[in-house]
């Protein structure tokens, strides 16, 4: 094989000159071999002595929900008050029928209730409102082809308790027969969270596959060398694992929470930047050898041209993933401290192990020798062209760059989980199936709780409750409020001031004939009355008559009275003589 040449001018080559040697490169270069297999040790290790970084994320998953917000303090006071359980995480099961529910339905349902109420590790507790007569039609729909139930599981949504209270839910679910006909689902916020551990594992292993596919094009095309590929490849590939497992410790042993996206990210983050930092190194040490200089005299030269650049550019990244965990929403506190590890690990990497690679791979023959001159005139003449013309190709990329901007404004933020993973996810196929008989509204609620320092069971705060919920009801965007006075989601049957109101209307047209018919007896009743008066009055004339000859018997009684006493004086004079 040729020398490489290059397209410099021969009085455009830089004079020779002495390369500095400083302590760490030149440790480096002395220790290649142990420094290669120290990392392999250490690789191996970390990705034997603790599981894969993906069941090491479902393993020590954190809560998806700040502690500190309004909205899990009160949902942690609404379950204590009301003895439901201390978690924010909730699962949906629906059943669809072809067919109306019937009975059988009824049945498998009462049967599954039995068996998650015995769960009392991962239920915490259940809202049955299809078993119950009164309260069935608010958790039936209006077709009566589905039904659903509520459960509270143990865990906060995405811990590992919460995961596995879902997967012990669907085992539940799974080992009860349905009857013909019925379909059973298991959704809801935390069965979509649980499923995002499913789909992140599987998009994770298509985006590794894609990745390095398409990195091993662009390298072949670049570098025009399968073995500069492979090195460079193996170089990526063990910064990748060295991160994976560095992380997977750390988490593993508790030291470091875990997430989904944590875990994702990571391995994204790590073959973008090891891959960048082995086009430094090799490329930089490419263009040295390209100038004339030696193997060793090159090493030292991508060492001292790419070290700060690779170190900088490294905690840069680092420190801003850092800064995540500085947030309140765990969504993105949990990026935080993995991406920084991982970044610092690859980092390391690239500044001990990649350099080590390259200095064994050199000692073998031409492996890491350019194929190709470098393409110094061409990038020499975009920096002039720059020079030349400063501001027209600085108004030309502010215009590239504001393609971009002007359409920031019409972006819109959307935080449903269901536009983003795959419509086979279990937790999906329950959305799509409530949807199909449910206001989507209904399996993910909001929950209002009205407190008061008496007894709410009255008829008066009945009242005041219907009102806050006709209130709640006329806010733009709720479509659907249930309470106590309103259980299937709507005023109960019959109960409406204008519903009372047309009742007796109706009362009196069905009592109009008897109504007329009176009216018309009117004059003989009228006649009896008067018939009635004058016997009243002569009752009254002869009662009269009857006082004036009690008066009279009165005074002869009180004559007779004077008289008895005068006889019984004169009797008595009598007896004295």
């Amino acid at each position: 094989m040729s020398a490489p040449t290059t397209d410099v001018a021969p009085d455009a080559s830089p004079p020779a000159r002495q390369v500095a040697r400083p302590f760490i490169p030149r440790m480096i270069r002395t220790f290649a071999v142990p420094l290669i297999l120290g990392w392999l040790a250490l690789i191996v290790i970390a990705n034997v002595t603790v599981p894969q970084l993906e069941t090491v994320g479902q393993m020590q998953a954190v809560s998806m929900s700040p502690d500190d917000a309004p909205a899990m303090i009160s949902m942690k006071y609404m379950g204590e008050v009301f003895e439901e359980g201390d978690s924010d995480s909730s699962a949906m099961i629906v059943l669809e029928g072809q067919e109306p529910l019937g009975s059988a339905a009824h049945a498998y349902y009462d049967e599954m209730i039995a068996k998650l109420e015995a769960d009392d590790k991962h239920v915490q507790s259940l809202q049955d409102f299809w078993g119950d007569p009164l309260t069935a039609t608010g958790a039936q729909s209006g077709d009566g082809k589905a039904a659903y139930v509520q459960v509270k599981l143990a865990g906060n949504m995405g811990e590992t308790l919460a995961n596995e209270s879902v997967e012990a839910v669907q085992n539940i679910v799974e080992s009860l027969q349905p009857p013909p006909g019925v379909e059973v689902f298991v959704t809801g916020a935390s069965a979509m969270t649980a499923d995002q551990q499913l789909a992140g594992d599987r998009s994770l292993r298509v985006i590794e596959a894609v990745t390095f596919t398409v990195i091993i094009v662009m390298l072949l095309l670049v570098y025009r060398s399968i073995i500069t590929s492979v090195i460079m490849l193996a170089m990526v590939v063990m910064s990748l694992t060295a991160a994976r497992g560095g992380v997977a410790f750390l988490g593993y042993h508790g030291i470091i929470g875990l997430s989904t996206f944590a875990t994702n990210l990571l391995v994204v983050l790590a073959i973008a930047a090891s891959t960048d930092y082995a086009i430094f190194l090799i490329g930089r040490y490419q263009e040295a050898r390209g100038y004339g200089e030696d193997r060793e005299s090159a090493y030292y030269t991508m060492f001292g041209g790419t070290a700060h650049v690779v170190l900088g550019s490294g905690l840069t990244i680092a420190g801003a993933t850092f800064c995540l965990s500085f947030t309140r929403l765990p969504y993105f506190q949990t990026l935080g401290v993995p991406l920084a590890i991982g970044m610092v690990i690859v980092v390391f990497a690239a500044l001990t192990l990649a350099p080590a690679i390259i200095v064994v791979s050199s000692r073998f023959g031409k492996l890491l020798e350019p194929k190709r001159a470098a393409r110094v005139r061409f990038w020499r003449r975009i920096g002039a062209a720059i020079v030349r013309w400063p501001g027209p190709i600085l108004i030309a990329a502010v215009a590239l760059s504001l393609v971009g901007l002007l359409a920031l404004p019409g972006y819109q933020t959307n935080y449903n989980d269901r536009n983003y993973l795959p419509k086979d996810l279990p937790a999906n196929q329950g959305y799509a199936a409530a949807d199909r008989h449910f206001s989507q509204a209904r399996m993910n609620p909001e929950v209002l709780m009205v407190e008061s320092d008496h007894d709410l069971r009255t008829s008066a705060d009945f009242l005041v409750i219907n009102k806050i919920a006709k209130a709640i009801f006329a806010v733009e965007g709720i479509s659907r409020v249930q309470a106590i006075t309103r259980p299937d989601g709507k005023p109960i049957q019959h109960t409406s001031i204008p519903f009372q109101i047309s009742m007796q209307g109706t009362a009196q047209k069905l009592t109009e004939k008897y109504n007329q018919d009176l009216t018309a007896n009117m004059l003989s009743q009228v006649d009896d009355m008067q018939s009635t008066i004058d016997s009243m009055e002569r009752m009254q004339s002869l009662t009269a008559q009857m006082a004036a000859v009690t008066h009279g018997m009165v005074v002869q009684m009180k004559n007779m009275v004077t008289d008895i006493e005068q006889l019984r004086d004169g009797i008595a004079n009598f007896d004295d003589f």
